[in-house]
């Protein structure tokens, strides 16, 4: 009688945790499921909090994203995912997203690359480690 509420509270431990596990409450902190799209618009609107950039600004910038989400996609595909958790393919992210922000900052008047440059400093570095 105990095995069988052993296995039947085993059984349910496993339903409750693995969906939770599959979307994404591992966490990982939920970027992981964004799309390319989403992770940049989520991205923005870190970087530029209390920053109001003009049209030419904006369209710069944006290509400024672009690019850079480019060259992140070939590095990821190139290497895989495993490859990017290794010390040197996170010091490749870690160069891709300073040359970015090198760029960006290019487009910024004084005031703007202060704020910017804060906003950096606030952001997370890194992806929480967790899971089951």
């Amino acid at each position: 009688m105990k095995n069988t509420l052993r296995l039947i509270a085993a059984a349910a431990v496993l339903a409750i945790a693995a969906p939770a596990y599959a979307q994404g409450g591992g966490g990982g902190g939920g970027m992981g499921q964004m799309s390319p799209e989403q992770r940049t618009a989520r991205q923005k609107e870190m970087l530029f909090k209390d920053i109001t950039l003009d049209a030419a600004q904006t369209t710069k910038i944006d290509a400024v994203f672009a690019e850079s989400m480019k060259k992140q996609q070939e590095l990821m595909q190139s290497g895989g995912m495993e490859a990017m958790r290794s010390p040197e393919g996170r010091e490749k992210m870690q160069k891709l997203n300073a040359d970015r922000n090198d760029a960006i900052k290019a487009v910024l008047t004084a005031d703007q690359k202060k704020k910017f440059d804060e906003n950096v400093a606030a952001m997370p570095q890194g992806r929480p480690r967790g899971g089951l």
